[in-house]
């Protein structure tokens, strides 16, 4: 698993909502990638559910570096009725600050990282999110709009999460991945997960 050290920007925090019954999620917008499948073997996922979008914000900002001179991303605040959760760790397993707030049954996710995601509201969803500096956090790209809640790709999800989430037991999923452009990045942490076994 790996563990960042980059530090979240405050704007990130103080643009979600405070309702009590919404967890509520940093959008780590600086990682160079974001999905189901991230870094070099995969990273471990934090929390994985299912859900429908309940609202969609307009964009706002941009938010700017502190010099102004530069559009870091653009936020789009959305909110996901939580359908089923597929996966759940603590966001502070890999860091000494335990601080995090862990999912603790909140019936809503909300993020400000749905800029230019092409969602809309009333999409059915499954959603990836990692750890970072012991704390949930979201990449872009890892809201992925699905058909229903049996969807293929939850399938797969389902099957590399009772796997320990080891790409090997979905190696023969790369078509159902491909509908999403994902096949490459599998298909890397496949290669990658077989070059360590030998």
């Amino acid at each position: 698993m790996t563990c960042f050290s980059m530090k979240l920007s405050a704007s990130n925090k103080d643009t979600l909502s405070n309702n009590t019954d919404t967890l509520k999620v940093n959008y780590t917008y600086w990682w160079p990638s974001g999905g189901p499948f991230i870094g070099l073997c995969g990273d471990e996922y934090s929390l994985v559910f299912t859900g429908t979008i309940t609202r969609l914000n307009k964009p706002s900002g941009p938010f700017k570096s502190h010099d102004k001179t530069i559009t870091l991303y653009t936020p789009q605040t959305g909110v996901v009725k939580i359908n089923e959760v597929k996966f759940k760790k603590a966001p502070g397993e890999c860091s000494k600050d335990t601080t995090g707030h862990e999912y603790n049954g909140e019936a809503y996710f909300s993020s400000d990282c749905f800029n230019e995601s092409r969602l809309k509201e009333g999409d059915k969803v499954i959603v990836f999110i990692y750890s970072y500096e012991g704390e949930y956090s979201i990449p872009g790209n890892s809201v992925l709009r699905i058909n229903n809640f049996d969807d293929s790709i939850v399938k797969s999800v389902d099957k590399y999460i009772k796997n320990n989430q080891d790409p090997l037991s979905i190696k023969d999923d790369l078509i159902i991945w491909s509908k999403y452009g994902l096949d490459k990045t599998l298909k890397k942490i496949i290669e990658c997960r077989q070059t360590n076994m030998k």
